[in-house]
C-alpha cells in the first residue's frame, strides 16, 4: 500500500506544470492592454486661419471696432457735406502781377477750416465751416500826395493805372519792399443737407446743400479785408461715382453795413472735381476757386484758374489724414493786381466726432 501511495505522488510531481501548481501563488489577473493615442494630424490652414494677436491693428480699418475703413474714410473726405468733423488746413502761395505791385509779388495764404457737422434729426445734418486766413503780402502805404500826384485821386487806382510805368509809380509812391502778415477776413457758411446721399440710376450718389454765407471785418490791416459785413446765398451740388467725383460749390456776398470805402458784390464758383487711382487711396483732380468781383471794372472782374492737384489718404496711428499738393494759373484774371500762378498744399486730419447724437432726436 505504501508502494502504491508513493508512486502516484512521484507522478504527480513528474507531471509538466505541476510544481508550478502547487508552489506558485495565483497570478493577478493581466492589466488591459494600453492603447495609444494617434498623433494629431496637422491642421486645414484653409478651413482654420491663423488668428491676429490681440494686439495687432486690422489691416485696412486700424481704427477700432465697427470704424469705418480707409477707404470710407477717403470717399467721405470727397463729400464737402459728410459727417466727419476734421480741419482742413491749406497753404496757398500766388503770384500776383499789377498795381501796385513793382512787376509781380509772391502774396501766402494760411486758410484754417474747421468742418462741423452736426446731426440735426436722423434724416437732416448741419454742415458749419468757418474759414480763417492768414495772409503774408507785401507792405504797401503809399503817402497820399505822392498818389495825388500820380493819378489825382485819393480813394482809388483809375483803370488804366497799370499802364503807367511800375518803376515810375513805386518811385513816387515810395512803397517799400517789407511784408507783413495778418488776419484777413473770415468766412462762414453753414448748410443744411440730407444725412442720407440720393441713389442716382448709375448707382453714384447724390449730395446737395443750401444755406447762408457770411463774410466778416475781422481783418487786421485794411489792405486785406474789406471793411464790410457782407452775406449772401451758398450751395452745393455733388455726384460721388465710384471712380470720380464732380461737384460746385458756390457762395454770393453782398456788403449791408460797416465803414469800408467799397461795398461788396461779389460771387464765388468753385468746382471739384476727382478722379481715384488704381492704387492705395490717392487719387488727382482739383478745386479751383473762380471769383467774380461785380463792383470792378470789366478787365479787373473775373480771377479763372485751371488747376490739377494729387491727393492721398492714410493713417497715422488711427487717425486718418489727407495731404495733397496742387498748382493753378489763371487764365483770365484781373489786370490791377491779379492772380496768375499758385501753388497749393493742403492737409487734412480726421478728428473725432464729439457730438455723435443727433440735437432734436425723438
Amino acid at each position: 500500500m505504501r508502494a502504491l501511495v508513493l508512486a502516484l505522488a512521484l507522478g504527480l510531481l513528474a507531471a509538466p506544470g505541476a510544481a508550478d501548481v502547487i508552489d506558485s501563488e495565483p497570478e493577478a489577473p493581466a492589466a488591459p492592454a494600453r492603447r495609444e493615442a494617434p498623433e494629431p494630424s496637422a491642421p486645414r490652414l484653409e478651413a482654420t486661419p491663423a488668428a491676429a494677436p490681440a494686439d495687432t491693428p486690422a489691416p485696412v480699418s486700424q481704427a477700432g471696432d465697427g470704424a469705418p475703413s480707409l477707404e470710407e474714410v477717403s470717399r467721405k473726405l470727397d463729400n464737402p457735406l459728410s459727417d466727419l468733423w476734421m480741419i482742413f488746413m491749406e497753404n496757398d502761395t500766388a503770384r500776383y502781377r499789377g498795381f501796385p505791385a513793382r512787376g509781380s509779388k509772391w502774396v501766402n495764404t494760411g486758410i484754417i477750416q474747421p468742418v462741423m457737422p452736426l446731426a440735426l434729426t436722423k434724416k437732416w445734418n448741419l454742415v458749419n465751416r468757418p474759414i480763417i486766413p492768414i495772409i503774408s503780402a507785401p507792405k504797401f502805404e503809399p503817402p497820399l500826395i505822392a498818389r495825388r500826384a500820380a493819378f489825382g485821386d485819393f480813394n482809388q487806382c483809375p483803370g488804366n493805372c497799370n499802364s503807367v510805368n511800375p518803376q515810375r509809380v513805386f518811385s513816387a509812391l515810395g512803397a517799400p519792399d517789407e511784408r507783413k502778415a495778418e488776419l484777413g477776413d473770415i468766412m462762414f457758411w453753414s448748410m443744411l443737407s440730407p444725412a442720407e446721399p440720393m441713389k442716382l440710376p448709375d448707382e453714384s450718389n447724390f449730395v446737395w446743400g443750401i444755406g447762408p454765407a457770411f463774410m466778416f471785418p475781422t481783418a487786421t490791416e485794411d489792405q486785406f479785408g474789406s471793411d464790410k459785413w457782407s452775406m449772401g446765398p451758398s450751395a452745393i451740388t455733388l455726384r460721388l461715382g465710384k471712380k470720380t467725383s464732380l461737384g460746385l460749390f458756390q457762395q454770393h456776398l453782398f456788403s449791408f453795413a460797416g465803414s469800408g470805402d467799397n461795398d461788396v458784390k461779389m460771387s464765388q464758383f468753385q468746382p471739384i472735381y476727382w478722379y481715384r487711382l488704381p492704387w492705395g487711396q490717392w487719387q488727382i483732380g482739383g478745386f479751383p476757386m473762380i471769383t467774380v468781383n461785380w463792383e470792378a471794372d470789366s478787365s479787373d472782374r473775373l480771377t479763372l484758374p485751371l488747376e490739377l492737384a494729387i491727393s492721398n489718404t492714410f493713417f497715422v496711428g488711427k487717425m486718418p489724414v489727407r495731404i495733397g499738393l496742387g498748382a493753378n494759373y489763371s487764365v483770365v484774371a484781373p489786370d490791377n493786381y491779379g492772380q496768375r500762378w499758385m501753388i497749393k498744399f493742403f492737409i487734412v486730419p480726421v478728428i473725432p466726432k464729439p457730438i455723435k447724437r443727433a440735437l432734436f432726436e425723438s
